[in-house]
């Protein structure tokens, strides 16, 4: 009852505080026949003594495990791995006080109460684990029997993956993959940092103001200047003859760090280690960029993953919220001074990177009240409250970034330098259009959850490359976004991959690989 409470408990609480997935349930599985497995072979220790406290540290462990699994996705949405184990390998006491500090909430606290209570009677727990092992009589195994009924079971959870949900397996796997991740980033630190390595502004004569804007949850197919029946861009429909629109994108994953980590590092789709080589911040701080990072999101927990490796090379950082996206209920309007600041900032060239909350769920806390404006009933197959209730709200959040990026776009105009404005979204949304459903879940892929907005703005001034070709109905990914923004930047560099930029006449279309390997116009075109 204690290991069902357990399994109930981490279950439920994940689920609630974000979504029930997938993933989820076969952690809990995973979770159930792995602490059976392990106390099936403690039952073969012959000193009862041993015996009884071997259960013992099992059954802590087995608390501890599913508290802290349930914790880093209550607090942070993620699952554990190797960028995460890098973290509690380096942490000392003040970071670990700043930690329970910021985040040792009364929800914190509640739930690490109903994960250990039980373990107020763990002699009890103990004792009845006994006994029902006791009943069953296992035949005693050797050593060696037990070395292949452990390499069985292991195969099992293998060949069904359910290991990739195993806390010991990902404990072990990360202790080695971060020793190779840092031999990595070493060996490419020093490449970085030799005399062969080409990085060059070749407009370096000339002021540069840009403006990345990076929108969140945000699907095309709810802007009304990519088509949508209702007027949710109104800005963007009045600028639209100076805007480039490019009606082709989609993004490689469905989960914010997943797809910025890939869009602003080396990192794609057939090379994902490289995630963590050369973030688009570091590359720009080479070519005398100052660079700034402007987010309406809380700061990356783990400080050695892709992302969070791009936000630290930023020379100028602000986060205005430290609370994990679903509870952030800061307007992305909060950035605008921040915005201004940075423009007038006297360095010659600089890039802002502004990432707003967009419209992520919850979508009624992403705008003011004054932005309540869709209130109707919009056009759905799904004929029912909740899915009006919603498309009306994420509608509302649409609308509301339009105005944020028309406040952006006024005040980078009056820059008068060499400059642009890109807009594009780490991923899409589904919200109930070819599904019963809202979100952005790859274990619930929809069209929708892929297609995002990318546009482009060039001031009159604007030095194009010279081998800039505009074609707006290329077949692109954003996992190739750094190579795009190098080369729009005018930045020369012997890690720039041109075939990977849409703005290049040598651009090659590529099979646009999403799922773990499945072609993306197979699956929804």
């Amino acid at each position: 009852m204690v290991f069902i409470y357990w399994l109930a408990l981490e279950f439920f609480i994940e689920g609630l505080t974000h979504f029930f997935s997938l993933y989820r349930f076969f952690n809990v599985i995973e979770n159930f026949l792995f602490t059976v497995f392990i106390l099936f072979l403690a039952s073969h220790i012959k000193n009862d003594n041993l015996k009884r406290w071997v259960y013992g540290v099992i059954i802590t462990l087995t608390a501890f495990m599913f508290w802290f699994e349930t914790v880093m996705y209550m607090n942070f949405k993620i699952h554990f791995g190797p960028s995460s184990f890098f973290v509690f390998l380096n942490t000392n006491p003040d970071e670990i006080r700043e930690f329970v500090a910021e985040y040792g909430t009364i929800q914190f606290v509640v739930v690490t109460i109903l994960f250990f209570i039980p373990l107020l009677k763990l002699k009890a727990i103990i004792r009845s684990i006994s006994e029902i092992v006791s009943k069953y009589r296992f035949k005693r195994m050797t050593i060696l029997k037990m070395g292949i009924t452990s390499i069985i079971f292991l195969g099992m959870l293998k060949l069904t993956k359910l290991i990739d949900h195993n806390f010991p397996y990902l404990l072990g796997r990360s202790v080695v993959l971060n020793h190779l991740d840092t031999k990595y980033i070493d060996a490419f630190n020093a490449e970085l940092n030799s005399n062969s390595v080409i990085s060059e502004n070749l407009n370096k004569e000339t002021n540069s103001t840009f403006i990345v804007v990076i929108g969140e949850s945000v699907t095309s197919a709810h802007m009304q200047v990519y088509g949508y029946d209702r007027n949710t861009t109104p800005f963007l429909q009045s600028i639209e003859d100076s805007l480039s629109i490019y009606r082709n994108v989609i993004s490689p994953n469905t989960s914010t760090f997943h797809s910025l980590s890939k869009a602003l590092t080396l990192g794609n789709y057939e090379n994902p280690e490289k995630t963590l080589a050369l973030p688009i911040t570091q590359l720009f701080n080479k070519t005398k960029f100052k660079t700034f990072w402007i987010s309406n999101h809380s700061p990356a927990f783990n400080p050695s993953s892709a992302l969070a490796r791009v936000t630290s090379h930023a020379q100028s950082k602000f986060f205005n919220s430290k609370d994990v996206v679903m509870n952030n209920k800061k307007h992305d309007g909060e950035l605008l001074s921040k915005v201004t600041e940075a423009l007038n900032d006297d360095a010659q060239h600089k890039i802002i990177f502004l990432h707003l909350i967009g419209a992520h769920f919850s979508y009624e806390n992403r705008y003011p009240k004054e932005f309540d404006i869709f209130k109707d009933s919009p056009k759905t197959q799904f004929d029912n409250e909740l899915a009006y209730r919603k498309i009306n709200s994420y509608d509302n959040a649409i609308r509301y970034s339009d105005f944020i990026v028309r406040k952006v776009f006024k005040k980078l105009k009056a820059q008068k330098t060499n400059s642009y404005l890109m807009y594009f979204s780490d991923h899409g949304e589904e919200v109930f259009q070819d599904d019963d459903f809202f979100g952005h879940l790859e274990d619930r892929p929809t069209k929708n959850t892929f297609k995002i907005p990318f546009l482009m703005w060039f001031n009159d001034g604007f030095i194009y490359p010279q081998d800039y070709a505009l074609e707006l109905n290329r077949k692109y990914m954003t996992d190739d976004l750094w190579h795009s923004i190098v080369h729009i930047s005018g930045i020369e560099s012997s890690f720039l991959d041109k075939s990977r930029s849409i703005f290049s006449s040598s651009f090659k279309t590529r099979k646009r690989l999403i799922l773990g390997g499945k072609d993306y116009e197979t699956v929804f075109e």
